[in-house]
């Protein structure tokens, strides 16, 4: 085999190699991506729940002091 075939067989070999290492870690770094946004899809809902459960009791409050404050149109308030 001349030198020439050689180093053309070890730059085809690293060549592949390095594509396969590459191709891995691109699939990795995806795989990592997609799972943040699972993770982001998580906190989001979590949030969400925190936040139809303090409107809950928003309205309950405001609905409570509603009543507990005076008519304002029966008390004499002219406009």
């Amino acid at each position: 085999m001349s030198k020439a075939a050689k180093l053309t067989f070890a730059g085809s070999c690293a060549f592949a190699a390095g594509t396969i290492w590459f191709v891995h870690k691109t699939q990795e770094w995806e795989r990592e991506s997609m799972y943040q946004g699972v993770v982001r899809d998580q906190e989001r809902k979590a949030q969400r729940a925190q936040n139809v459960r303090e409107f809950g009791e928003t309205r309950a409050l405001h609905a409570e002091l509603i009543k507990q404050q005076p008519d304002v149109q029966q008390n004499g308030r002219s406009g």
